[in-house]
């Protein structure tokens, strides 16, 4: 997959958040208090999306002017490991998981909105999967 092919999957991603898992997104995960950029890196390359009370209102491939609130980082093995069994704990456990993801942003920011971004891993891989 190209960048500019992930970018639009990404743009997916921003609709289905918007769209179809909106209410479970913001209700159920919490993501309604979630304000502020995510990042997700992939083979160096990396997406934001910027959320404004759990809406995605922006999506780009390049890092925040501000710098990462809240990410994650890892290789195509690392993701593709992800989206096999996509379990967030499992995939940010180095203790658990040889393949562990690296955090981006703060470790503060990054436990106060696991939920959050737990779930927006789900969703990226359900949508990186779909033909």
């Amino acid at each position: 997959m190209t960048d500019l092919e992930r970018l639009e999957k990404f743009k997916e991603v921003q609709r289905r958040v918007n769209g179809p898992e909106a209410e479970l997104f913001r209700e159920r995960y919490d993501g309604r208090f979630f304000t502020g950029d995510m990042t997700f890196i992939f083979d160096g390359v990396p997406y934001s999306l910027y959320l404004y009370k759990g809406a995605v209102i922006d999506v780009y491939m390049g890092k925040p002017a501000s710098g990462c609130y809240v990410g994650i980082k890892g290789s195509s093995e690392q993701w593709e490991d992800f989206f096999r069994h996509r379990n967030f704990q499992l995939a940010t456990s180095i203790k658990h998981n040889p393949l562990c993801f690296e955090n981006l942003g703060s470790a503060l920011a990054n436990r106060q909105n696991n939920t959050v971004v737990a779930q927006m891993m789900r969703i990226i891989a359900r949508v990186m999967q779909d033909g």
